[in-house]
């Protein structure tokens, strides 16, 4: 390991195990503080993201295993979310038409309700947890947030792929 030229500084590896531990403590930390948020609506953090992925990222009713690999997770995973939404009146599981093996995920009118009653709430508690960031800051948290996402990415499909 190379000594850092500034002394009294980390080197630059020191400073990427710092990054990766405070990444996951911030998860954590933002986790409990969604999921306190969240408790009223009996809804998780995961089933929360789980809504706000299929709402957002696909243009179609994705399967199961399309919302499983968005989120990184497993087939299994996805559908006990989905069992739970179902429930909630939140999602429709439905089979699809043209293969009935594959499981398709739809939100419902239910779940744009919830949405729509949440928004303002969420807007407080999303700029609550980035307060004391400048926009400039925000503007170069966001550009390394989508080369982070990229590159784990990239990673978690190569380690995905290692049988």
């Amino acid at each position: 390991m190379e000594k850092s030229n500034l002394e009294g500084h980390p080197n630059r590896f020191e400073m990427e195990q710092y990054i990766l531990i405070f990444i996951f403590l911030i998860q954590q930390r933002w986790g409990y503080i969604i999921n306190k948020e969240l408790v009223e609506d009996k809804i998780t953090t995961k089933q929360w993201l789980m809504m706000i992925v299929i709402e957002n990222a696909f243009n179609h009713d994705p399967s199961m295993q399309e919302v499983a690999d968005a989120l990184s997770t497993t087939h299994q995973n996805v559908k006990q979310l989905a069992v739970r939404l179902e429930a909630r009146g939140f999602m429709k599981i439905e089979r699809d038409p043209d293969n009935r093996r594959i499981l398709r995920l739809r939100t419902t009118e239910e779940c744009r309700k919830y949405w729509e009653k949440r928004s303002p709430e969420d807007a407080k508690s999303i700029i609550s947890l980035f307060k004391g960031l400048n926009d400039e800051e925000i503007g170069s948290l966001f550009q390394i947030i989508m080369k982070l996402e990229k590159i784990s990415g990239n990673l978690y499909h190569e380690a995905k792929n290692i049988k």
